[in-house]
């Protein structure tokens, strides 16, 4: 029988709270030899790794391809048995026997296969733990996936003006969340970089104003004659939801938010073909029709809660529409 492969790396020794585990680099192709995931649905037993989102793993390999791009964040490794793992003091190494089953992937699975799709062999950070029993590793893998939280996705769209990374939309969407932040009845109601309650995130109104920056009327008008058609918009509907007489009905709950701006081109439309202008007024009397609904009936924040909200409004800005163009005086 042939002698197994082994590798040697070069590894920094680390012990916190009694727990030691070693800091290094190695080449993705060893690590395409080496690693393994326990997936949930392949082993419901003692599995517990998500499915693997392929598609995330494409756009992790086309990142790293697109040239003066890292990923520095370490995977995290747990050394088994197969793998005979030794560490030399003197020398500073790590051994390992080259083996399909030699380390099980406890955080970074995406990174890990975008690393194998990519098509450099690239030098990894890895933390390698050994003598964990599954106990501890699913504890450790707990641990990474509770406590290790990731950056809130609205702090990174505020920040990607900074490094130059913004859309036309999201630029957009920025100078109209500002300008709105300072001139409308929600100014000061706004939270640039993380989500509070009361506040509209930025996060929040960028999926809601999506819509109305690449469809409808406003779709490529500059963003100055936006900001004002969305100003006269939010007081307009900011009046109807007060005649709720609901404490809860405020614009600054995120769902009402984005089902108000899912009717914001149906509603400009009807105010053009009504009244030929989008004053405050005859926004007001175009928006008028959605105060009828029972707004404690929507419960939650899900995309099926907004979903509903937006359908019960069209409908009955439909009910009104049926009546809206009669002239009284000639009806008899």
């Amino acid at each position: 029988m042939s002698k197994q492969k082994s590798q040697s790396i070069k590894a920094i020794p680390c012990s916190q709270n009694g727990i030691v585990f070693y800091s290094a680099v190695m080449s993705s192709s060893i690590l395409k030899e080496v690693c393994f995931v326990s997936r949930r649905e392949s082993d419901p037993r003692k599995g517990f790794q998500r499915t693997l989102n392929e598609n995330r793993a494409k756009n992790i390999a086309a990142y790293l391809d697109s040239g003066k791009k890292c990923i520095p964040s370490s995977l995290i490794l747990s050394a088994q048995n197969i793998s005979n793992i030794s560490y030399d003091k003197k020398k500073s190494e790590l051994t390992f026997s080259i083996s399909k089953n030699s380390f099980l992937v406890l955080d970074g699975q995406h990174r890990l296969f975008g690393y194998f799709l990519a098509k450099e062999d690239y030098a990894v950070p890895v933390v390698i733990f050994n003598n964990l029993n599954i106990t501890a590793e699913v504890n450790l893998f707990i641990d990474i996936n509770t406590n290790q939280k990731g950056v809130p996705a609205t702090l990174l769209l505020d920040i990607k003006n900074i490094a130059g990374k913004e859309t036309s939309l999201e630029e957009k969407q920025r100078t109209l969340f500002d300008y709105l932040d300072k001139n409308s009845v929600l100014a000061g109601r706004f939270s640039a970089n993380k989500s509070r309650v009361g506040y509209i995130s930025r996060l929040t109104f960028n999926e809601a104003t999506k819509n109305i920056l690449e469809s409808g009327y406003f779709k490529e008008k500059d963003v100055n004659l936006v900001c004002k058609a969305v100003k006269n918009y939010l007081e307009a509907a900011d009046q109807v939801l007060n005649s709720c007489h609901n404490e809860k009905v405020k614009l600054t709950n995120g769902s009402l938010f984005k089902a108000v701006f899912a009717i914001f081109n149906e509603c400009i439309d009807k105010a053009f073909d009504k009244y030929q202008n989008i004053k405050v007024k005859n926004l007001k009397d175009v928006l008028t029709p959605i105060s009828n609904l029972s707004y404690d009936s929507y419960v939650g924040s899900s995309n099926a809660t907004v979903t509903k909200m937006v359908a019960d409004m069209k409908a009955q800005l439909r009910e009104y529409s049926k009546y809206s163009s009669i002239d009284e005086d000639d009806i008899f």
